[in-house]
């Protein structure tokens, strides 16, 4: 799950979903649809949305409201008990909302795509200043560390201005900075629809084992060439940011990502790289003859372990 995500999906999602596999249960997104196949369109929309709420910083609340459950991000980012049940308070009353929002999706019609997608704007929008008002500000600034470090730096694909915001920018470099990612946005959304495009097809199939040899061939070499596409347009964006900040902010940029909590999954090989990791042909996140692609299904040892000790359902 984690290659095909890293291959097209991440765009959208990476921050919730690079969090331990123990922090993602209770994933509204997930659980709008009980298990069931969206209606098209719906992928590109949540996509949208969430891409768009991103920017205006609701990765953190995402996060929290994923991550809350899972021992190590309580710890990392120092929750106490109160904190977590307003956490889980709030993503009841987040789940209390789907089923409103599946029947709105499956009657769905142009005309009424722009009305769903901005309550959906307006309901993160509620959730990010829910967060931002009832945690304490050195809450606030460790879920900012924890996204920061989530996303790989400013290499990451889906950086945005919010969340360089932990390398304590002056309002001077808000501004440089806002202009560049003025001038890529038309750049990084094309990309981003492109990935969602992907989506769509695999989602609509009812997932990549239902595709055909041809088809999952199709979308692993669509998957190749995004992959190629993406981190070149994020590299290129990389050096724009890096001219507008500091010694000391780049520094604090190495130091932050060096120092990444053992419990986050590797990040891309390509994000390594640009951190002189080592990255060897052997490393299973890196992409090889042996290793998974998207459009192939669950590799056979996962899906032994799968079967061996099935999830419990709750």
């Amino acid at each position: 799950m984690r290659k095909f995500l890293r291959s097209f999906l991440f765009v959208t999602l990476i921050v919730a979903l690079s969090l331990p596999a123990s922090a993602q249960r209770g994933n509204p997104m997930r659980d709008i649809f009980q298990g069931q196949p969206p209606p098209p369109g719906t992928v590109t929309m949540l996509g949208r949305t969430v891409f768009g709420a991103m920017e205006n910083g609701f990765a953190g609340p995402l996060t929290l409201i994923i991550g809350a459950d899972d021992q190590n991000v309580r710890q990392e980012l120092g929750l106490t008990d109160t904190e977590v049940n307003s956490i889980r308070l709030l993503r009841a009353q987040m789940l209390m909302n789907a089923p409103q929002y599946a029947n709105r999706f499956r009657t769905m019609t142009d005309e009424t795509r722009e009305s769903v997608q901005a309550d959906l704007r307006r309901d993160f929008g509620r959730i990010t200043e829910f967060v931002n008002t009832s945690l304490p500000q050195e809450r606030r600034d460790n879920v900012q560390r924890l996204v920061f470090q989530s996303l790989g730096g400013l290499d990451s694909p889906i950086i945005n201005l919010h969340s360089m915001e932990v390398l304590e920018l002056s309002d001077s470099q808000k501004g440089h900075l806002k202009t560049v990612f003025d001038e890529m946005q038309e750049e990084r959304v094309a990309q981003m629809e492109k990935a969602l495009a992907m989506a769509e097809r695999v989602v609509a199939a009812g997932g990549p084992q239902n595709l055909s040899e041809e088809e999952r061939e199709q979308l692993r070499k669509e998957a190749e060439e995004f992959e190629s596409q993406i981190y070149e347009t994020s590299k290129k964006l990389a050096e724009r940011l890096r001219q507008h900040l500091t010694p000391a902010q780049l520094e604090r940029e190495k130091q932050l990502i060096a120092s990444r909590p053992g419990f986050l999954p590797p990040l891309p090989r390509q994000l390594r790289q640009e951190n002189r990791e080592s990255v060897t042909e052997s490393d299973g996140y890196a992409p090889g003859d042996r290793s998974w692609r998207p459009g192939q299904g669950v590799p056979a040892p996962a899906q032994e372990r799968i079967n061996r000790f099935p999830r419990r359902e709750r």
